[in-house]
Protein backbone atom coordinates (compact mmCIF):
# COMPACT_ATOMS: atom_id res chain seq x y z
CA UNK A 1 0.00 0.00 0.00
CA UNK A 2 1.76 3.32 -1.09
CA UNK A 3 1.53 6.37 1.57
CA UNK A 4 -0.75 8.37 -0.20
CA UNK A 5 -3.60 5.45 -0.23
CA UNK A 6 -2.88 4.65 3.78
CA UNK A 7 -3.01 8.43 4.56
CA UNK A 8 -6.60 8.23 2.55
CA UNK A 9 -7.36 5.64 4.84
CA UNK A 10 -6.14 7.25 8.36
CA UNK A 11 -8.07 10.42 7.17
CA UNK A 12 -11.64 8.15 6.96
CA UNK A 13 -10.39 7.14 11.22
CA UNK A 14 -10.16 10.85 12.01
CA UNK A 15 -13.83 11.15 10.40
CA UNK A 16 -15.51 8.90 12.28
CA UNK A 17 -14.09 10.43 15.92
CA UNK A 18 -15.30 14.00 14.29
CA UNK A 19 -18.47 13.42 13.27
CA UNK A 20 -18.91 11.52 16.85
CA UNK A 21 -17.87 15.06 18.57
CA UNK A 22 -20.74 16.84 17.32
CA UNK A 23 -22.94 13.56 18.38
CA UNK A 24 -22.04 14.35 22.28
CA UNK A 25 -24.21 15.85 24.90
CA UNK A 26 -21.46 16.93 27.15
CA UNK A 27 -19.01 18.99 25.81
CA UNK A 28 -16.17 17.34 27.66
CA UNK A 29 -17.05 14.20 25.28
CA UNK A 30 -17.15 16.56 22.32
CA UNK A 31 -13.80 17.68 23.11
CA UNK A 32 -11.97 14.11 23.71
CA UNK A 33 -13.54 12.64 20.27
CA UNK A 34 -11.80 16.44 18.92
CA UNK A 35 -8.63 15.51 20.35
CA UNK A 36 -8.70 12.05 18.81
CA UNK A 37 -9.55 13.49 15.34
CA UNK A 38 -7.33 15.67 15.47
CA UNK A 39 -4.75 13.68 15.71
CA UNK A 40 -5.54 11.44 13.29
CA UNK A 41 -6.00 14.44 11.02
CA UNK A 42 -2.45 15.56 11.80
CA UNK A 43 -0.94 12.24 10.32
CA UNK A 44 -3.11 11.92 7.58
CA UNK A 45 -2.18 15.74 6.47
CA UNK A 46 1.63 15.12 7.24
CA UNK A 47 1.54 12.19 4.89
CA UNK A 48 -0.37 13.88 1.91
CA UNK A 49 2.13 16.81 1.94
CA UNK A 50 -0.66 19.41 3.04
CA UNK A 51 1.42 21.27 5.65
CA UNK A 52 -0.84 23.70 6.80
CA UNK A 53 -3.50 20.54 7.58
CA UNK A 54 -0.40 18.99 9.44
CA UNK A 55 0.49 21.74 11.70
CA UNK A 56 -2.93 22.98 12.31
CA UNK A 57 -4.56 19.85 13.69
CA UNK A 58 -1.10 19.25 15.92
CA UNK A 59 -2.32 22.59 17.32
CA UNK A 60 -5.89 21.51 17.37
CA UNK A 61 -4.38 18.63 19.41
CA UNK A 62 -3.23 20.83 22.28
CA UNK A 63 -6.60 23.39 22.09
CA UNK A 64 -8.50 20.12 22.84
CA UNK A 65 -6.12 18.96 25.85
CA UNK A 66 -6.15 22.68 27.23
CA UNK A 67 -10.26 23.19 26.97
CA UNK A 68 -10.23 19.59 28.71
CA UNK A 69 -8.02 19.92 31.50
CA UNK A 70 -8.96 23.40 32.04
CA UNK A 71 -11.39 24.30 34.67
CA UNK A 72 -10.63 28.15 34.14
CA UNK A 73 -12.17 31.62 34.73
CA UNK A 74 -13.35 33.38 31.56
CA UNK A 75 -10.31 35.75 31.84
CA UNK A 76 -8.43 32.36 31.89
CA UNK A 77 -10.32 30.52 28.95
CA UNK A 78 -10.01 34.61 27.14
CA UNK A 79 -6.01 33.68 27.20
CA UNK A 80 -5.92 30.64 26.55
CA UNK A 81 -8.10 31.42 23.25
CA UNK A 82 -5.88 34.30 22.51
CA UNK A 83 -2.69 31.52 22.87
CA UNK A 84 -3.96 29.23 20.56
CA UNK A 85 -5.45 31.65 17.84
CA UNK A 86 -1.21 33.46 17.93
CA UNK A 87 -0.17 29.59 17.37
CA UNK A 88 -2.91 28.71 14.52
CA UNK A 89 -1.68 32.03 13.27
CA UNK A 90 2.12 31.11 13.19
CA UNK A 91 1.33 27.43 11.74
CA UNK A 92 -0.09 29.71 8.63
CA UNK A 93 3.08 31.81 8.08
CA UNK A 94 5.20 28.44 9.43
CA UNK A 95 3.66 26.23 6.22
CA UNK A 96 5.16 28.87 3.74
CA UNK A 97 8.87 29.49 5.63
CA UNK A 98 9.71 26.05 7.01
CA UNK A 99 7.79 23.82 4.65
CA UNK A 100 8.53 25.86 2.05
CA UNK A 101 4.67 25.76 -0.03
CA UNK A 102 5.15 28.41 -2.60
CA UNK A 103 3.08 32.13 -1.42
CA UNK A 104 1.32 32.24 -4.88
CA UNK A 105 -2.27 34.19 -4.46
CA UNK A 106 -4.20 30.75 -5.04
CA UNK A 107 -2.04 29.29 -1.91
CA UNK A 108 -2.30 32.02 1.05
CA UNK A 109 -6.17 31.86 0.12
CA UNK A 110 -5.89 28.00 0.25
CA UNK A 111 -3.40 27.76 3.45
CA UNK A 112 -5.35 30.81 5.34
CA UNK A 113 -9.17 28.65 5.11
CA UNK A 114 -8.25 26.16 7.43
CA UNK A 115 -6.68 28.61 9.88
CA UNK A 116 -9.91 30.70 9.91
CA UNK A 117 -11.65 27.81 10.70
CA UNK A 118 -9.59 26.58 13.52
CA UNK A 119 -9.78 30.28 14.98
CA UNK A 120 -13.41 29.54 15.05
CA UNK A 121 -13.33 26.18 16.53
CA UNK A 122 -11.11 27.58 19.23
CA UNK A 123 -13.69 30.53 19.99
CA UNK A 124 -16.46 28.09 20.40
CA UNK A 125 -14.90 26.25 22.65
CA UNK A 126 -14.33 28.74 25.13
CA UNK A 127 -18.33 29.00 25.18
CA UNK A 128 -20.48 26.89 27.42
CA UNK A 129 -23.13 24.70 25.74
CA UNK A 130 -22.94 22.65 22.82
CA UNK A 131 -25.14 24.19 20.75
CA UNK A 132 -22.59 27.40 20.10
CA UNK A 133 -20.21 25.22 19.51
CA UNK A 134 -22.46 23.26 16.65
CA UNK A 135 -23.05 26.57 15.34
CA UNK A 136 -19.47 27.75 14.81
CA UNK A 137 -18.31 24.34 13.98
CA UNK A 138 -20.67 24.53 10.12
CA UNK A 139 -18.69 27.95 9.34
CA UNK A 140 -15.14 25.77 10.33
CA UNK A 141 -16.44 23.01 8.30
CA UNK A 142 -17.16 25.42 5.13
CA UNK A 143 -13.47 26.30 5.36
CA UNK A 144 -12.34 22.73 5.75
CA UNK A 145 -14.55 21.57 3.08
CA UNK A 146 -12.41 24.19 0.43
CA UNK A 147 -8.87 22.99 1.89
CA UNK A 148 -9.79 19.32 1.42
CA UNK A 149 -11.02 19.61 -2.08
CA UNK A 150 -8.08 21.82 -3.08
CA UNK A 151 -5.86 19.06 -1.45
CA UNK A 152 -7.85 15.84 -2.66
CA UNK A 153 -7.97 14.59 1.09
CA UNK A 154 -11.13 12.27 0.15
CA UNK A 155 -11.41 11.72 4.27
CA UNK A 156 -11.51 15.17 4.81
CA UNK A 157 -14.25 15.97 1.77
CA UNK A 158 -16.23 13.00 3.68
CA UNK A 159 -15.61 14.27 7.09
CA UNK A 160 -16.99 17.86 6.66
CA UNK A 161 -19.50 16.96 4.50
CA UNK A 162 -21.02 14.35 7.15
CA UNK A 163 -19.74 17.18 10.30
CA UNK A 164 -22.23 19.19 8.43
CA UNK A 165 -25.07 16.77 8.47
CA UNK A 166 -24.08 15.44 11.92
CA UNK A 167 -24.32 19.30 13.36
CA UNK A 168 -27.45 19.72 11.95
CA UNK A 169 -28.82 16.35 13.82
CA UNK A 170 -27.53 17.35 16.79
CA UNK A 171 -28.82 20.78 16.89
CA UNK A 172 -32.51 19.02 15.84
CA UNK A 173 -31.60 15.98 18.79
CA UNK A 174 -30.86 18.63 21.38
CA UNK A 175 -31.27 22.24 20.72
CA UNK A 176 -34.57 22.30 19.16
CA UNK A 177 -36.11 19.36 21.02
CA UNK A 178 -34.96 21.19 24.32
CA UNK A 179 -36.31 24.68 23.06
CA UNK A 180 -39.69 22.75 22.59
CA UNK A 181 -39.58 21.40 26.04
CA UNK A 182 -39.22 25.21 27.36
Amino acid sequence: MDITAFAQILSFVGLAFIVASYQQKIKSRLILCQLAGCGVFSIHYLLMGAYAGFLLNTIGMLRSIVFYKEDRSKKSGNIWTGILIALFVAAYILTFALFKTPATATNLILEVLPTIGMCILTISFNMTGTAKIRALGTMHSICWMIYNIAHVSIGGIACESMCMISIIIGFFRYDVKKKVRE
